[in-house]
C-alpha cells in the first residue's frame, strides 16, 4: 500500500498526541498536500525540491531534518549552528521507523 498525505498526518498528530507543540500548532491538520509541500514555517519549508530538479530530496527535506535533530534543527540536543530544537520539541522523538516511512513518501514525490 502507497503511503500518502493522511498518513503522514497521522504520523506528526501520533508524535505530538494531544500536547500543546507551541508557537506553530498543528499547521498540517489544516492543510492539503499542496499546500503543505509550499508552507514555511518560521520561514523553513518542510519540503524541498532536489537541486538537480528530479523531485523531492528526503534528506534535506526540513521536515526529516526537524524530526532527526538536524542542523537547523537540535539546539536542544547540542548540534552547533542549530537555531531550532528537534520536533515535536518537549517531546519524545518520532520512531526512526515514522521517520523512514516519512522518507519514503518525500522520495516517493509525496502523493496525495
Amino acid at each position: 500500500m502507497m503511503t500518502g498525505y493522511g498518513d503522514i498526518r497521522d504520523i506528526l498528530d501520533r508524535a505530538v498526541d494531544h500536547a500543546d507543540i507551541g508557537a506553530h500548532g498543528p499547521f498540517w491538520r489544516l492543510l492539503t498536500r499542496d499546500e503543505f509541500v509550499a508552507f514555511r514555517v518560521f520561514g523553513q519549508v518542510p519540503i524541498l525540491k532536489s537541486v538537480s530538479g528530479g523531485g523531492f530530496d528526503a534528506d534535506e527535506s526540513n521536515l526529516v531534518k526537524s524530526l532527526e535533530g538536524r542542523n537547523p534543527f537540535g539546539r536542544d540536543l547540542g548540534v552547533p549552528g542549530a537555531r531550532f530544537p528537534r520536533m515535536p520539541a518537549r517531546l519524545p522523538p518520532v520512531s526512526k521507523e515514522d521517520i523512514k516511512i516519512i522518507r519514503d513518501w518525500i522520495t516517493a514525490g509525496c502523493p496525495a
